[in-house]
C-alpha cells in the first residue's frame, strides 16, 4: 500500500517542476515571422516555429547563426517573393505575400482592429515592405540586401558577427504581448 503524500512532499514535487519550468521555458506555439518576413507556422508534432527557422540557419549546429547564413536565408525569401524573376519585388509580389504567404501580418479582430498573430525578432510590421529604402513600392536585390544588412546588425546585440541562439530567444516577445516602442528597423531609413 502506498504511503499519503506529505506536504513535504508536495513541496519538493512543486519545487522540482518550477526548476524545470526555469531552466528551458518552451518557445511560443504561434507563427514566427523570420527577420526577412518568411513565416513558420506551428506543426502538430514538430520543432516550435522559431527552432525550426534558427536549425535550417544553423547548418553546423554551433547554436548561433552567422551573416553569410543570415544573408542567403533572406536571398532565398527574396526570390521566392519575386515571383516573375525580374530581380525586383514589386507592388503586385508584395500584396501577393500580405495576402497569401503571411496573412498573419494584416490579421484583424471582428471590431477592424489590428491583431498581432504572430511573433518576430523585431519589432518591424511588416518586413518586407520595410526593406523599400526608396519607398517607391519596388525593392530590388540592393535594397533587400542593405535590410538584410540591416537587420543583422541589429539583432547582433553584442557585435559578434553571430546571432546567439538563446540571446535571440530572449528577444521573443510572449504571443500575446504587444510590442511596445519604435520599430526595432525603421522602414524607408537605412541604420
Amino acid at each position: 500500500m502506498a504511503r499519503p503524500a506529505t506536504p513535504a512532499s508536495w513541496l519538493i514535487a512543486a519545487a522540482l517542476i518550477l526548476i524545470g519550468a526555469a531552466r528551458a521555458p518552451p518557445a511560443p506555439q504561434t507563427t514566427f515571422i523570420s527577420p526577412s518576413g518568411e513565416p513558420f507556422r506551428p506543426s502538430q508534432g514538430g520543432a516550435p516555429p522559431f527552432e525550426t527557422w534558427f536549425a535550417r540557419l544553423d547548418a553546423r549546429h554551433e547554436g548561433r547563426i552567422d551573416r553569410s547564413a543570415f544573408e542567403a536565408d533572406a536571398t532565398a525569401f527574396f526570390h521566392r517573393l519575386d515571383a516573375n524573376g525580374d530581380g525586383v519585388i514589386d507592388g503586385f509580389e508584395i500584396s501577393a505575400y500580405e495576402k497569401a504567404i503571411a496573412p498573419e501580418l494584416t490579421q484583424q479582430t471582428d471590431s477592424g482592429q489590428s491583431q498581432r498573430a504572430y511573433v518576430a525578432l523585431l519589432n518591424e510590421p511588416e518586413p518586407v515592405s520595410g526593406a523599400d529604402l526608396s519607398l517607391d513600392l519596388r525593392i530590388t536585390a540592393a535594397e533587400w540586401k542593405a535590410a538584410t544588412d540591416r537587420r543583422f546588425d541589429v539583432l547582433d546585440v553584442r557585435k559578434t558577427g553571430f546571432l546567439d541562439h538563446d540571446a535571440l530567444v530572449a528577444r521573443l516577445p510572449k504571443p500575446d504581448a504587444p510590442r511596445k516602442g519604435k520599430p526595432d528597423v525603421e522602414q524607408g531609413s537605412p541604420r
